[in-house]
């Protein structure tokens, strides 16, 4: 059964936003809610805001009061994302108030929206920030089933988003427990008081570049899988998607990964992802990586690669590598030699083997938690698809 379609400006009006003058204290700190793309980080939820305005900069500005219940989008930066306010909220002039006419369910036009992610993403207009018209919304055709049928679609796509939710909350406890029990066994690494000597990363491990990516290299006959940013992230790996590139079989030799070998990453757009970490499991045989990411061959005598890596990845060890960053063009970088300056603590070797043993126990539930993370993520989808061409 299909449903008929109809444009979305034929059942939905938006409603903008605003930013009130940062110039007036009075406008700001009062207990008005103000919402910006910011605040698009709570599933698809907006509970509390990082700002909050008074009456006074609510009237004297063009934003908006939006009532609880509302579903939000961006209309610029994220494009794609969507959520229900779950209080009145004032919004600023990147949000719109989609706002449903009787015949349409709120649930049903957020899970909408949330289908429609990567259409709405693809509309987006700018040289450096997308963004996306009200014309261009209204334009959106909008599958309008009976209202019955709309809630019965959102309650099943309600329950399916809970159980993704919930899969993704057991793999963060299980991240919350490795750093406490860190804290524990090791002390703070930012006060010492085990006080554990201190040492450079140079003094305990290799450190090497990467191979940087370019054309040219397609035409070297021999094609490696090489490992890019995206594979590594802080404290696991994601191997869903694996590049090739050409290489030498010098370049191989010299850039080949063995297991237990760290990568860290040397270039992100986001400030707080340099730095990141996770060990090489040696998965996939002749990997390479490129060159924004480090590679970090830990000597066995002195450091396990699970505790020097989990130190990286600590509160202090990604302030340090953070802080030794250098801005370019928007990307954000370190440098190998940077990396090789970066003090560590060293406890006896003895007990960061007990480190490693508890880090695997950990591992092996989270990767059985990430198994049903991404089966749950691959049902979600699929209903998604089904709930909106009639077929749920």
């Amino acid at each position: 059964m299909s449903f008929p379609s109809v444009a979305l400006g034929d059942v939905v009006s938006f409603k903008g936003g605003g930013t009130p003058s940062r110039d007036q204290s009075t406008y700001w700190g009062g207990d008005i809610p103000w919402a910006t793309v910011k605040d698009f980080n709570d599933g698809y939820l907006i509970r509390t805001t990082r700002d909050f305005i008074t009456p006074e900069g609510l009237k004297n500005s063009a934003s908006n009061l939006i009532s609880a219940g509302t579903v939000i989008i961006p209309t610029r930066m994220a494009l794609g994302k969507a959520a229900i306010a779950q209080r009145d909220v004032a919004i600023n002039q990147d949000l719109k108030a989609v706002v449903p006419s009787g015949e349409v369910d709120p649930r049903y036009l957020l899970w909408y929206f949330i289908a429609n992610a990567s259409q709405i993403q693809s509309m987006g207009k700018g040289a450096t920030v997308k963004g996306v018209t009200l014309d261009q919304l209204r334009k959106l055709q909008f599958p309008l089933p009976p209202f019955p049928e709309q809630r019965r679609i959102a309650a099943i796509l309600d329950k399916a988003e809970a159980l993704r939710a919930k899969r993704s909350e057991a793999i963060a406890k299980l991240d919350q427990l490795l750093q406490s029990v860190f804290l524990e066994m090791f002390g703070d690494p930012l006060t010492n008081p085990k006080e554990w000597p201190a040492v450079t990363v140079a003094e305990i491990a290799e450190v090497q570049g990467g191979l940087q990516f370019s054309a040219s290299r397609k035409d070297i006959p021999n094609s490696v899988p090489y490992l890019r940013v995206a594979n590594v992230q802080r404290g696991f790996l994601d191997l869903a998607e694996i590049k090739e590139m050409g290489a030498t079989v010098a370049e191989v030799q010299r850039i080949r990964l063995n297991a237990g070998d760290i990568l860290v990453v040397e270039g992100h757009g986001n400030p707080d992802e340099i730095g990141r970490c996770a060990v090489w499991d040696g998965s996939i045989s002749e990997c390479i990586h490129q060159n924004h990411l480090i590679r970090v061959r830990a000597n066995p005598e002195t450091v396990t690669p699970s505790f020097l890596a989990s130190y990286l990845n600590s509160d202090v060890g990604s302030r340090w590598l953070k802080g030794t960053a250098r801005t370019t063009s928007g990307l954000n970088t370190i440098s190998v030699k940077k990396v090789r300056e970066t003090q560590v603590l060293l406890p006896p070797l003895a007990l960061q083997q007990r480190w490693d043993d508890f880090v695997l126990s950990v591992a092996d539930r989270r990767s059985v938690a990430l198994v049903a993370a991404v089966k749950n993520a691959s049902l979600f989808e699929a209903l998604q698809a089904q709930a909106f061409s009639g077929k749920l």
